[in-house]
């Protein structure tokens, strides 16, 4: 019996081929944009969960409060805090600390920049599962040893076996090569190429750096034991920054706190200064699973409607079943096989189709293509929940329309009297325009944030800015052959202007100071300090609100200070102008304020004005910082060439980074803008799975009013009539989706807005033109149908009246 079902149910999706194909296709469309969408979102979900004791690793943060609430979160912590937590806390089974370290490597002639690279305490590798190929990584403990990755390993030695080789660090201290390790997972907030061993930073920075609660940068990562409750023991922090440096915080008027912070939840919700990289957006991640989500109910829906559709053709094979004796058990199970058999088809095409898109989308979303997930648990679960769900839920409507016909009045030609349902069919109709416009409304809104940000006034000029990174090896009298370095680009009749800063506009400043005051204030507050040179301000057009800039004209600009606008607001002078001559405390150093530069937008406009403290520092701070130069448009690859011949001359065993400044600082909006490319992408291909089910309302619609369109054509009615009567329906259903998406729209585009410092107007003609647009993609879909309907000879549809 089975099989004979099977067989029939093959029999009618071939004979209705056309209407079987798009039914195929709308699922398969719907089922693809889901199963990548839940790719890219398991893949943002799975950070750092391939550590066994995932569950039990905190990182420890801390976070510096002046005494109006200004506070300055970091992701790293103070030096000290690990090693008390470690002598004092039997709850934290092992502590560990990391530093960054960006250095010059070498081996031989092969020299690179390396900024994934870390000092790290041996606990490290006993919290972390990060796989060794070669070596011991007990090792670590001992000082002048380097582990590298597995790529590293192929850059600097080719096939050579590395281990027992050396490596230089800045061509000052030589490490032995004492192991290799798998190259760090793709999915980890912790990425590094390089491991030394920690006892040599304490040769660098001094074992005093051990002792000062003052100092960033050092990341602490704790693994607690079982059972400990992480909010009880971060409890227990306060009283051990009370007695280690509550006296100094006081003196300040300053609050420090230590916070523990879940590994796994570091990737989507920190957003804290000095972090890694620039982490996911959870909040990017709900938005996507929401479209994941409508994408399958869309393609579920324009099943229901096209099958919906078909019912009409099949009314009098319903009705002869009936009539010999087919009872409703058995016409369910027909029905049900052939919504199965389009299920499954829509499966194998899906699983064909994320195979040919997997690396092209993953190029798109920047995560990595990882064919495994054909192995993987929550994929096949996902597979077997949507195949159930689809078959259930597109069947049980449809199926109920069929054997719902009464055979006598589908035998007698009366069937259509019969069909129950059209107004839920229009309501499905109307739920799938709601979703597509509120789909596009998003998707227009999206773009015109973007725009609004990249047009916006920064504040300061970035065309034509060459950065190129300070040499990292500083040999003795680096401050003159800087100046000779300068005067020598300086006659290069394509180069305008150069100067040197410890950040360029569109990075981070790390160099963030507390206890800083007016004098005669006990105000202390954190501030973000630049490094800056005579010319740095003058080159990236910084427009001065009063005062002056650096100059050579005055030696004494080695003790002055030049303040933004939310600075002096926050020092509490009454204006910009009242700041010039005032002498500010900078932990116990005192400075004059010679000038003040307008606000302007050093991070992106996501983020908000901060204080800004610009300090005299003309050859940067240690060894950070950039030289920037403003290069003539006429052919800057010559620029470049000829800027690195001379950084080579005068800096050697120094490799040459540069990068242009407009492309570094509109890289802050990548995350964004890929956020809009997948909206718009999915948006655009939701739109066309409801083009699908309009399709087959249409077809559904026309055949039941092909008697009605054939009279009132008799009675002299014109094919614009027709199109008419046909279409306006349409615009109808479309006004009614207009006015139920506005607000759920506005209101999720508010929260995504949430997250931006300076943001755009939601005009009421987004919504409009999301309108306009799904009316004019709805009419062209119906147009065939409308106009055969229109123009068909009546004849043909009352010839048996």
């Amino acid at each position: 019996m089975i099989l004979h079902f099977l067989k029939s149910a093959v029999r009618n999706l071939k004979k209705n081929k056309f209407l079987s194909i798009i039914n195929i296709l709308g699922l398969t469309t719907g089922l693809t944009i889901c199963m990548l969408i839940m790719y890219y979102v398991s893949h943002e979900k799975s950070y750092d969960h391939f550590h066994s004791k995932h569950d039990r690793i905190y990182r420890l943060r801390y976070e510096r409060t002046d005494k109006d609430g200004g506070a300055v979160r970091f992701a790293s912590c103070c030096p000290p805090a690990g090693i008390h937590i470690r002598e004092k806390f039997s709850d934290a089974e092992k502590v560990a600390r990391i530093f960054r370290y960006k250095a010059s490597v070498s081996y031989e002639e092969n020299r690179y920049i390396e900024e994934r690279m870390f000092f790290a305490e041996p606990e490290f590798l006993e919290i972390f599962n990060f796989k060794f190929i070669k070596g011991n990584p007990e090792r670590l403990n001992e000082p002048n040893i380097a582990f590298i990755s597995e790529s590293t390993a192929r850059k600097y030695f080719g096939s050579i076996n590395p281990v027992g080789l050396p490596i230089s660090i800045d061509k000052k201290t030589d490490y032995r090569v004492a192991g290799i390790f798998e190259d760090v997972p793709h999915n980890s907030h912790i990425k590094f190429d390089i491991l030394l061993s920690y006892k040599n930073l304490l040769n660098i920075y001094g074992k005093e750096v051990e002792n000062s609660w003052g100092d960033t940068g050092w990341f602490t990562y704790l693994l607690l034991g079982p059972g400990v409750n992480p909010n009880v023991f971060e409890s227990k922090l306060p009283p051990l920054v009370e007695k280690e440096f509550g006296e100094v915080l006081r003196h300040y008027n300053l609050t420090l706190n230590l916070v523990l912070q879940p590994l796994t939840d570091i990737h989507l919700t920190s957003n804290f200064m000095q972090e890694f990289e620039v982490n996911g957006n959870a909040n990017t991640v709900k938005y996507l699973s929401l479209i994941a989500i409508l994408a399958i109910i869309m393609a579920w829906v324009n099943y229901i409607n096209l099958s919906t559709a078909r019912s009409l053709s099949r009314a009098h094979e319903v009705g002869l079943r009936k009539a010999s004796g087919a009872n409703r058990s058995q016409l369910v199970i027909q029905f049900f096989l052939e919504t199965i058999l389009t299920n499954i088809a829509a499966i194998f095409l899906t699983l064909i189709l994320i195979a040919l898109l997997l690396i092209p989308f993953s190029a798109f979303t920047n995560i990595p293509a990882d064919y495994r997930i054909y192995i993987q648990f929550w994929f096949w679960k996902l597979i077997i929940i949507l195949f159930i769900s689809g078959t259930v839920l597109s069947g049980i409507y449809p199926v109920f329309i069929l054997i719902s016909f009464n055979p006598a009045d589908v035998l007698k030609n009366r069937f259509n009297k019969s069909i129950k349902g059209i107004e839920t069919r229009k309501v499905l109709v109307v739920t799938q325009f709601i979703m597509a416009i509120g789909l596009m409304a998003f998707t227009i809104s999206i773009y015109k944030q973007l725009s609004f940000m990249r047009k916006n006034e920064l504040g300061f000029s970035m065309e034509q800015k060459l950065v190129v990174r300070l040499p990292r090896v500083r040999q003795a009298g680096f401050e003159s052959k800087t100046e000779a370095f300068r005067n020598t680009i300086l006659s290069n009749p394509s180069v305008n202007k150069m100067c040197v800063g410890t950040e360029v506009p569109g990075k981070q400043i790390y160099w963030d100071a507390g206890a800083i005051k007016r004098v005669g204030s006990d105000e202390n507050k954190n501030y973000r300090i630049l490094g800056v040179d005579y010319d740095y301000i003058d080159l990236f057009k910084l427009e001065l609100a009063a005062g002056r800039n650096f100059s050579r004209d005055f030696p004494s600009d080695s003790s002055a200070l030049i303040l933004n606008e939310k600075a002096v607001e926050w020092m509490g002078f009454e204006s910009t102008q009242s700041a010039l001559g005032k002498q500010v405390d900078y932990w116990g150093n005192i400075y004059n304020v010679i000038g003040v530069v307008k606000n302007y937008h050093q991070e992106s406009v996501k983020q908000h004005f901060l204080p800004q403290i610009f300090r005299f520092l003309p050859y940067g701070r240690d060894v950070r910082g950039n030289f920037t130069f403003e290069i003539s448009d006429t052919n800057p690859q010559t620029v470049i060439t000829d800027i690195r011949n001379d950084y080579n001359e005068f800096f050697p065993n120094n490799p040459f980074e540069y990068f242009f400044l407009d492309e570094y600082y509109n890289q802050q909006y990548k995350t964004d803008e890929l956020f809009g490319k997948v909206i718009g992408l999915f948006s655009f291909l939701a739109i066309f799975i409801t083009c699908l089910g309009i399709f087959g309302l249409a077809t559904f619609i026309v055949i039941q009013r092909l008697k009605e369109i054939g009279v009132r054509k008799v009675n002299g009615a014109n094919v614009t009539d027709i199109l008419v009567l046909l279409n306006k329906d349409m615009v109808i259903w479309v006004l009614i989706s207009i006015v139920i998406a506005s607000p759920a729209t506005y209101y999720f585009m508010i929260i995504w807005l949430e997250s931006f410092a300076l943001k755009t107007t939601l005009s009421w003609w987004i919504f409009v033109l999301a309108g306009v647009i799904a009316l004019g993609i709805a009419l062209l879909t119906v147009s065939w149908q409308s106009w055969r309907a229109a123009t068909r000879n009546p004849v043909e549809a009352l010839r048996y009246e």
